[in-house]
C-alpha cells in the first residue's frame, strides 16, 4: 500500500475511532440511567482500547510512528478486546453487540493495511518473537550516519517521524545528534521494554485461549 493511501487509511481510522468514542459516551449513558453495570472489565478495555487507538492514529499522523507499529497495535488491542468479549459474563446485550462492531472494524483496517500478513495474527495467534534492539547497531547506526546528523539511529529505533526529521534538519542543526549520543542507550532500553511487555501481554492472552 502506497504512503498517501496508508494516510488516507489512517485519517479514516481516526473519524471512526471518534465515532467509536461517541457511541460509547452515549452507551455508557444508557446503562448509567438503566441503572446497569457501568465498570465491568469489558466496558473498561472498550475506553482503554479506543483511546490507546486514537492517540497511535495520532501518532502516525504527526510522523512519530510508522503506519506498521499502527498495525500491530489494532492487531494487539484486537486480541485484548476479544478475549475480553469471550470471558465476559453478565454484560448487556448493548455493550456485547457494540464490542462485536469494534472487532468488525478493527479486523477491517488491519485487512486493509496489513494485509493477509498481519490478518493471520488475529486468526491464528502466531505471535512474532521480541524484536530486541542491539546498543551495538544503535551506536554504529548513529556512528555511521555522520553523527547521529542523518536519524538512521532513529529508524532503526522504529522512530521514523524523528528520523525523517533529523534527516531534513541535519540532526536538528546538530543539537539534536549530540543529544541522542548521551541519550542512545536509554532510548534502546524503552524500546526493548515497550517490545518485552507487549510480547508478554500477547503470550499470557495467547495462553489463557488454549
Amino acid at each position: 500500500m502506497k504512503k498517501t493511501e496508508q494516510y488516507q487509511m489512517a485519517l479514516a481510522a481516526e473519524n471512526s475511532l471518534q465515532k467509536a468514542s461517541n457511541t460509547y459516551n452515549n452507551l455508557i449513558s444508557e446503562l448509567t440511567e438503566g441503572g446497569e453495570e457501568t465498570k465491568t472489565d469489558l466496558i473498561i478495555t472498550i475506553h482503554d482500547s479506543i483511546r490507546n487507538l486514537s492517540r497511535k492514529i495520532e501518532a502516525y499522523l504527526q510522523e512519530q510512528i510508522s503506519m506498521e507499529r499502527v498495525v500491530d497495535e489494532f492487531v494487539f488491542e484486537y486480541q485484548v478486546l476479544e478475549d475480553e468479549l469471550e470471558s465476559a459474563g453478565a454484560e448487556s446485550v448493548r455493550t456485547k453487540k457494540f464490542t462485536r462492531k469494534l472487532l468488525s472494524s478493527y479486523d477491517d483496517f488491519i485487512t486493509k493495511v496489513g494485509g493477509k500478513k498481519k490478518r493471520s495474527l488475529i486468526v491464528n495467534r502466531d505471535f512474532p518473537d521480541v524484536d530486541a534492539k542491539s546498543k551495538g547497531k544503535a551506536y554504529l547506526f548513529w556512528f555511521v550516519g555522520i553523527f547521529g546528523i542523518l536519524g538512521l539511529h532513529r529508524f532503526y529505533l522504529g522512530r521514523i517521524g524523528t528520523g525523517i526529521g533529523w534527516l531534513l534538519s541535519g540532526g536538528v542543526l546538530g543539537l539534536g545528534a549530540l543529544y541522542d549520543l548521551f541519550a542512545l542507550s536509554q532510548m534502546v532500553d524503552e524500546q526493548n521494554t515497550y517490545n518485552e511487555l507487549k510480547a508478554a501481554k500477547l503470550k499470557q492472552l495467547s495462553q489463557g485461549r488454549s
